[in-house]
């Protein structure tokens, strides 16, 4: 198993794949970590040579890196490995419909995934100030940090629990950073806040009309564990 390694995020992929393509190097997979699950494992990684740099910067000029940017937040070999394959068919004028659609199917999910979690944040007040924690699919921070910060213009912290890393916001912007956080108490407001918000949910609710199939195609089971109103 040849595993091509990168580093550096984002511009280290579209780097290692401007590499493969000009130097021809075969490979199995692509990811951000080494590969060391057997003596028959190999890793490649990225060296400078001036084909490699040239590939890179013509692959830069015609690049649609924004499609690009949203599909590298969803996090896989799988996903490295299209945005490799299309450099690489982007570089040798063989692209196909295949990778194209994938590209194309893969942002879509991801910036809806992003756009719900923008009415599906729950802040709740603690010791740390006002906090929230999701559970995304995705790597969808970088992608919905700016809403908040706009939307409130305070000190908040959304915390990513999959990935260890959390995006601060206050007055002056926001930054990413990474993170472990432990599980604390809320304040008493908050706990009275909370009982008072599942309270109205619970009312305004008619009985005769529910319907869990239509309430679970709008608000997914998976979105619901740090939402108070579905709080058992």
């Amino acid at each position: 198993m040849r595993t091509a390694v990168f580093e550096g995020g984002f511009e280290g992929l579209i780097s290692l794949a401007s590499f493969l393509y000009a130097t021809k190097t075969p490979y199995d997979k692509i990811s951000d970590t080494e590969d060391g699950s057997s003596l028959f494992s190999e890793n490649i990684y990225y060296e400078r040579k001036i084909g490699a740099e040239l590939a890179e910067h013509s692959f830069y000029n015609g690049a649609d890196l924004e499609r690009l940017k949203i599909v590298f937040l969803g996090g896989t070999e799988r996903h490295y490995g299209m945005i490799a394959k299309h450099v690489i068919e982007t570089l040798s004028d063989t692209a196909t419909m295949e990778t194209e659609s994938y590209l194309n199917e893969t942002e879509h999910s991801i910036r809806r995934e992003a756009h719900k979690y923008k009415g599906f944040v729950r802040f709740e007040e603690t010791e740390l100030g006002f906090f929230a924690r999701i559970s995304p699919k995705y790597d969808i921070l970088p992608l919905i940090a700016g809403h908040f910060f706009e939307r409130y213009g305070d000190e908040r912290i959304i915390y990513d629990e999959h990935r260890a890393k959390a995006v601060l916001i206050s007055k002056n912007g926001y930054e990413i950073v990474s993170a472990s956080v432990e599980q604390f108490e809320t304040s008493e407001d908050e706990k009275r806040f909370e009982k008072l918000w599942r309270l109205f949910f619970d009312t305004v609710a008619i009985k005769e009309r529910e319907n869990k199939r239509l309430q679970q195609s709008f608000v997914p089971q998976r979105y619901r564990e740090n939402m108070p109103e579905f709080a058992s």
